[in-house]
């Protein structure tokens, strides 16, 4: 609530027309940015020889002034925008839940992956073993075979002799 009265106390200070004078009357250098101007040292080399204690009172209450002024301008930007921003937030924050529970069923549907992928290479291999084996038998049983057969006809040449 009292976020809201201020937002509507700030969209409703509109910025005086002396106090926007004295934001336009200043150089145009003071708009560039910070890293290719120096406020400071352009107020210091542009000084008069004859800089006085009432000169230098009269520019830092000018220095006040637009500084009081920007300050408003942007604290009243900053409170019009405050709705979007609380809705960008919460959607930032929606999102965030979002990714979380997409993390948490992705987990899971690797684990369950990979648990469908065990039983289903698990039996597989038991049927593969159990088809070898069968094929080995098989063979065996061949063999096994053909040996009571050399070991019948055996029997039958020792009792021709």
């Amino acid at each position: 609530a009292a976020v809201e009265e201020a937002a509507a106390t700030c969209a409703l200070t509109v910025p005086s027309k002396a106090s926007l004078t004295v934001v336009d009357n200043l150089p145009k250098e003071f708009f560039t940015p910070m890293e290719e101007f120096d406020a400071v040292a352009h107020m210091l080399e542009n000084l008069p020889d004859n800089a006085n204690a009432p000169f230098l009172e009269a520019q830092h209450r000018q220095t006040q002034a637009v500084l009081e002024t920007v300050n408003s301008q942007l604290s009243a930007r900053v409170m019009r925008s405050y709705g979007a921003f609380v809705h960008g937030m919460a959607q930032v924050q929606q999102l965030k839940s979002d990714l979380v529970l997409t993390a948490i069923l992705c987990r899971s549907a690797r684990k369950h992956l990979g648990r469908v992928q065990a039983e289903m290479v698990e039996p597989g291999l038991a049927i593969l073993a159990k088809l070898r084996r069968k094929a080995a038998l098989e063979q065996q049983q061949k063999l096994v075979e053909g040996l009571r057969v050399l070991i019948k006809e055996a029997a039958e040449l020792r009792s021709l002799l």
